[in-house]
């Protein structure tokens, strides 16, 4: 079966065609709306907009709110303690939504308040990091003028003259910290679970297994670099430069440089000189691995060791798919840009963007620019071209697929190829986890309102948070954070299904 422009192995694009069964029809959507308002702050305290924050899971909010002179901030509808100060980037909730924590000053002195519960004071505070499990909090603290601590679950450890920005992280498994400081001599060193390692002239940023059991960093010693891995310098190089490992944590691989050229090295051994390499990107399976190199100004990749015999001018976006199996990227030349799936090249487009594999790795699709129209490929074939496009969104079961379009002054939601009802902008398409359901965001000349399967609920709002995705807790149950006004007032959304 002949599918356009790309002609690959049987399984993928090409051979496939999506299962565009029809969806629930918009008489068979019955809904049960509820608004559920977020409680204000006490009549006299005022809130501070641009400082709310909410949960990942949508239930939670806080904001910065004052009543003359003081500050505090409220959470769930209860007001903290009052301060003097509240820091801009506060508040800040746990990746689990159940922790709350914010940066406020008393007199002359910073505390980080988790909870309710205030830490020691310092002369500043900054960079908080949860843990993944949400079960750790550390920051960086300032004690005077010259001195720098990390403070790890409440303990004080050694930051030297200073801790190196955005250096602070935890393991995978939430066991391990790690960050970066300088002596006033300008070394630095690597600090792990508190201890410091060896002093070096400079220190690049960590990096942890998937299964945090190992760790590296590039290091510099005299006009050396090289990787320090779990503690031990491997080979030194004239340069490191990026590094990662594989998803099974077993691989390692980074670029080092001599004299003019790169290579990559994995497992102790340094493959072919080029005069430029990029990262390394394993597969799901830790099986296979794909790098660029660059060559006389020409880019191409190198899979599981065997360079490409294509090369473009630029390369861009790697990816692959879940089942290991296909790769794909953006490439140029000149002024033309392709897709290229398994070594295999699109016809050229004015503008390519993003890779996306369907969740089975069996689909394939992007967005597009031809003759100054936008439109979506998906398994080789042109959809409609449009003034603009979204990046293409499959289901969950990989049977259907959903991109956003701007026809001119309106935008259309196009599920399976099919055009639904306009409106005057459009956002966030979620499909429900059994993929019987699309919904997304819709705005009239009243307000922004959902949609779902084609069909617009009743409730319509001034809008819905900026940055926020509707969730569906089941299949059924569609969640948004909306908002009123005036007031501004915040409000949950919940949307039923029967």
């Amino acid at each position: 079966m002949k599918r356009g422009i790309f002609s690959l192995s049987a399984g993928i694009l090409g051979v496939v065609t999506l299962l565009a069964a029809p969806l629930l029809s918009a008489a068979q959507v019955q809904m049960k709306e509820e608004t559920l308002p977020f409680a204000p702050p006490p009549k006299e305290w005022k809130a501070f907009t641009p400082s709310v924050r909410f949960s990942a899971d949508q239930k939670r909010m806080a904001i910065v709110c004052r009543f003359e002179k003081k500050f505090a901030v409220l959470v769930d509808g209860k007001l903290s303690a009052s301060y003097d100060a509240i820091s801009k980037d506060s508040p800040h909730f746990s990746p689990n939504s159940a922790q709350v924590v914010f940066t406020a000053k008393k007199g002359n002195k910073w505390f980080v308040v988790k909870d309710g519960k205030e830490g020691a004071g310092y002369e500043a505070v900054s960079m908080f990091v949860f843990s993944p499990d949400s079960k750790r909090l550390a920051y960086v603290a300032q004690k005077d003028k010259e001195t720098f601590s990390v403070v790890a679950d409440g303990k004080e450890f050694p930051g030297f003259a200073g801790v190196m920005k955005d250096s602070l992280e935890f393991s995978p498994d939430s066991k391990r910290f790690t960050y970066i400081v300088s002596n006033d001599k300008k070394k630095m060193a690597m600090v792990i679970d508190g201890k410091p390692g060896p002093l070096y002239e400079q220190v690049g940023p960590i990096l942890f297994s998937p299964d945090s059991q190992r760790y590296a960093y590039k290091a510099q010693r005299g006009n050396k670099w090289f990787m320090v891995m779990d503690g031990k310098e491997l080979t030194p190089w004239e340069m490191t430069g990026v590094y990662s490992f594989s998803r099974d944590s077993q691989r390692f691989a980074y670029t080092v440089k001599e004299g003019e050229t790169w290579s990559m090295v994995e497992g102790g051994k340094k493959g072919p000189a080029y005069d430029g390499v990029g990262v390394a990107v394993f597969s799901p399976d830790s099986q296979r691995m794909v790098y660029l190199a660059v060559e006389d100004k020409l880019r191409f990749m190198i899979v599981d060791g065997k360079k490409e015999k294509k090369s473009f001018e630029e390369i861009a976006v790697l990816l692959l798919s879940d089942d290991s199996r296909h790769y794909a990227y953006n490439a140029r030349d000149g002024k033309k840009q392709f897709m290229v799936v398994d070594g295999k090249v699109s016809e050229s487009y004015d503008t390519v963007f993003f890779p996306i594999f369907s969740p089975d790795s069996q689909h394939f699709g992007f967005r597009a620019q031809k003759h100054g129209k936008w439109l979506v490929v998906i398994d080789g074939k042109e959809g409609k071209a449009y003034k603009e496009v979204t990046s293409p969104l499959f289901s969950p079961d990989s049977k259907h697929s959903a991109y956003l379009a701007q026809k001119e002054d309106t935008w259309v939601l196009v599920r399976d190829g099919e055009e639904g009802q306009t409106y005057d902008s459009m956002a966030s398409p979620t499909w429900s986890p059994n993929s019987s359901h699309l919904a997304c965001l819709g705005k009239t000349k009243n307000g922004w309102l959902i949609i779902v399967d084609g069909q617009p609920a009743k409730t319509q709002f001034s809008g819905f948070i900026k940055g926020s995705q509707l969730l569906f807790d089941d299949s059924k149950l569609i969640r948004g954070l909306a908002i009123r006004r005036p007031g501004p007032e915040f409000v949950r959304y919940n949307l039923t299904l029967q």
